[in-house]
């Protein structure tokens, strides 16, 4: 299960913040679904189907209430208890039996202690849906999400905004991400689409500052991610591949044209090794390629002990 809620702004969200020129921002995503997923009902929740041959989506719907805490607040509002403030003293009406009498009852307030509480109201924040081809003729659907509130980026309570909208959207499409406000949905495909670079292997230090790009790793990063080269050439790759993706940078190795070698230098938790339609597979998220849809397509090694015999094992039972 995907992770429903962020307890505080991840570094790619200020990282990405950095790179917007525009004072005001939106919360958005585009998401790609196999319609399989959808005909499953993963995303009736959002009131979006396949029916009578097309993508059935709304324009404009309110995240309901049931899909998380975040969520929940939206709709109905929450309470902050004070815990700061000093406790006030409240009264409980009980209803207790009236001495000598086994009968008779009256009323009294018995008084208990408690901290003052703070109402904020809902948001009522909705989210805007967007999908250019709806037509059920094709196995997969690009979606735009999008958190109608505008943010600006000098209000005081900008980050607590952010975290909120962020969290609205999490929960409801388990990603999340922003972009400046106005953003088409073109613009929302152009951080999507992965282009890829091919290169013979070259000169080492010249790959690694290629597989960075721009970004400033820290040394512990850079070490990792020459460790993680240098096992890619000794695999004798026939080409190397850079690409990116928003703000992913991948790289990776072409052993055969039906069997290349990925790395992630941001979520490096795992390598994978993709066979026959590699450059379809190389463009899906991680929670479509573990969604079971894909079989013996690919396989995936997570960086633990000996991840690198178990690569090499898989590569040679492909090759053989």
């Amino acid at each position: 299960m995907p992770k429903k809620n962020l307890r505080k702004i991840p570094p790619n969200i200020f990282n990405k913040i950095k790179s917007i020129d525009s004072q005001y921002i939106v919360v958005g995503i585009l998401k790609t679904f196999t319609k399989d997923y959808i005909i499953e009902g993963n995303l009736e929740h959002l009131d979006i189907y396949i029916d009578d041959g097309n993508l059935k989506i709304p324009n404009e719907i309110m995240p309901l209430d049931c899909q998380g805490k975040y969520s929940d607040k939206n709709i109905n509002g929450y309470e902050i208890v004070r815990d700061d403030l000093p406790k006030e003293t409240h009264y409980r009406t009980m209803e207790v039996p009236s001495y000598g009498s086994y009968y008779l009852t009256h009323t009294v307030n018995m008084p208990y202690e408690m901290y003052p509480r703070e109402s904020v109201a809902p948001r009522l924040s909705t989210m805007k849906i967007e999908c250019k081809n709806v037509s059920a003729n094709q196995d997969k659907f690009a979606i735009k999400f999008e958190i109608n509130e505008v943010l600006d980026r000098e209000s005081e309570t900008f980050e607590e905004d952010l975290l909120f909208c962020l969290n609205l959207m999490q929960e409801n499409i388990y990603a999340c991400s922003i972009f400046p406000s106005g953003s088409t949905y073109e613009d929302y495909i152009k951080t999507t689409q992965l282009s890829w670079e091919f290169l013979p292997p070259g000169v080492r230090e010249d790959d690694i500052k290629r597989i960075f790009g721009n970004s400033k790793p820290s040394k512990e990063k850079i070490l990792e991610i020459e460790r993680r080269y240098d096992f890619l050439m000794s695999l004798n790759p026939k080409e190397l591949l850079y690409g990116t993706s928003g703000l992913q940078r991948y790289f990776g190795a072409i052993i055969e044209d039906d069997l290349v070698v990925f790395e992630n230098t941001r979520y490096g938790n795992a390598i994978y090794i993709m066979y026959n339609n590699w450059q379809e597979l190389s463009t899906l998220s991680r929670i479509e390629l573990m969604s079971g849809k894909y079989g013996s397509d690919f396989d995936r090694v997570v960086h633990t002990s000996k991840w690198e015999d178990k690569v090499k094992k898989l590569i040679s039972e492909h090759v053989n």
